[in-house]
């Protein structure tokens, strides 16, 4: 118990030798710099989900081809 006592006495002495001046500067943040922040702020990735697993994969591929079939197809049917 004593040496713990002296290692406090020990530590508070040492820290006592350190002076640190903080700045003073606004904690709040306006508007522009919320505004900044957020559009820089990182995204989640839509198609992570699908492009992880094989048949995600598959279906990405498919989805537009089939996607451009079916507006040809009915492009053909309006103008018959």
């Amino acid at each position: 118990m004593r040496q713990d006592l002296n290692k406090d006495h020990h530590l508070r002495k040492r820290l006592d030798e350190y002076h640190v001046n903080i700045p003073n500067f606004p904690m709040k943040t306006n508007r522009w710099e919320r505004f900044i922040h957020f559009l820089a702020s990182p995204t989640k990735d839509p198609l992570d989900p699908l492009i992880s697993t094989p048949n995600g994969l598959l279906v990405l591929k498919l989805v537009p081809i089939i996607g451009t079939t079916a507006i040809a197809f009915i492009q053909v049917l309006l103008f018959l």
